[in-house]
Parts: C-alpha cells; sequence; structure tokens
C-alpha cells in the first residue's frame, strides 16, 4: 500500500493560533504554566524536527531541552507572539547546526555529508503514538521504519526540510524564515530530497509539493 509522510497528530502551523498566542503572552509575563503548555504543545514535533537533524536519540534529547531554555530566557524579546512557532523552530534549527558543525569538526567531515544508518536507533526513533488498532500500528510501523531509514540518508538541511514540511505540514515561506534562506531554496531542497525518497522507497510514499 501507499503511506504519507504526514504525522496525524502534528499540529499545523495555523492550528489554535488564538490560543497559542494567549500562552506565548502569559509566559512572557512571566506565567511558568503557560510556558509549560508550550512546553507540552511542541516537545514532540522539536524532538522529532532535531532527530532527523542529528541522528542521535541522547543528543535530540539533550538539545531539545537546551531549545526550550534558551526560549524561556529569551522570550521577553519575541516581539510578536504569532511569530513563535516560526522563532522557537529557528531556535532548534540553529542549534542543532551549530551541534552538526562541532560532530564534524571532531570526526572532520563536512556538514552536508550524509551519515550512515548507524547513527541512531531504528532510523528514527519517535516519542511512540499509542493510538489506533494494533494491527494498523504495526503495519504502519514497518512503513515509517523504512520511510526514517531514508529520510536520514539525506543531508542535515534535507532532513529539516522534508520532516518540517511533509511530517509537521509546515509551508514553505515559514520553514524558510526558519532555515535562513529563501522560498525557492526550500522548494529546491524539498525537490531534491523528494527524487532521493522516490528512488529508495517507490510505492511507499506518496508526496507532493
Amino acid at each position: 500500500g501507499v503511506t504519507s509522510l504526514a504525522e496525524p497528530s502534528a499540529p499545523t502551523l495555523d492550528a489554535n493560533r488564538e490560543s497559542l498566542t494567549a500562552l506565548v503572552n502569559a509566559a512572557r509575563q512571566g506565567d511558568m504554566a503557560a510556558f509549560e503548555q508550550l512546553f507540552h504543545r511542541f516537545q514532540r514535533r522539536l524532538f522529532n524536527l532535531i532527530y532527523q537533524m542529528v541522528g542521535n536519540e541522547d543528543d535530540a534529547a539533550e538539545i531539545t531541552q537546551q531549545v526550550f531554555v534558551r526560549a524561556h530566557d529569551s522570550l521577553g524579546r519575541l516581539e510578536h507572539a504569532e511569530a513563535f512557532t516560526t522563532w522557537i523552530h529557528t531556535i532548534a534549527v540553529n542549534l542543532c547546526r551549530d551541534h552538526v558543525r562541532r560532530r564534524a569538526h571532531i570526526k572532520t567531515e563536512s556538514i552536508d555529508q550524509k551519515y550512515g544508518d548507524d547513527d541512531g536507533p531504528d532510523g528514527g526513533r519517535e516519542i511512540p503514538d499509542e493510538s489506533g488498532s494494533p494491527e494498523s500500528v504495526v503495519e504502519d510501523a514497518e512503513k515509517h521504519t523504512m520511510i526514517r531509514q531514508a529520510i536520514r540518508s539525506l543531508s542535515p538541511n534535507h532532513r529539516a526540510v522534508v520532516t518540517m514540511h511533509h511530517l509537521q505540514g509546515m509551508e514553505v515561506v515559514d520553514i524558510a524564515k526558519i532555515m535562513g534562506c529563501r522560498v525557492g531554496t526550500v522548494k529546491s531542497r524539498l525537490a531534491r530530497a523528494r527524487d532521493e525518497l522516490h528512488g529508495r522507497l517507490g510505492g511507499y510514499l506518496q508526496v507532493s509539493i
């Protein structure tokens, strides 16, 4: 059968925008309960993005924590609460880039070099979703394992755009802001990543850009 990359439970960029803005504004005023709600809302999707970029579960968990520490410390400087989603993803991507550069320096590898299949468990383990029947969970798990392994064969930048666009439903214009590049660059990366993934996965993958 054919499966898509999208996470059924992943919120879109516009999901609950009004409640998100209210939470961000409250957190900016020092409301820790509001910030905790922001943490619970974004922790899974940020962990998944970070894991795809760095390829190691322990590193991804540590960087995820660093993202929220930095977000908490810098929240007062966020000019527009509506920009929180893009802003916190930008923090995550920048921390991942720093991590990959450090690792590349240690291993004398390029930041854009593709990594092997032994960089982490299961080719892309995520925080588990307990929903669905046992049969569908097993079937989906098999398909998604193949997809995650294929994604992890991409360069870190290509992993990032695929994860944000296809797994998390983010718009290209928002990804461009997060990645600090032009919209055309994001589209080019998505097209190249799509071609490579189709070559590896064939009928298991159905995506459009």
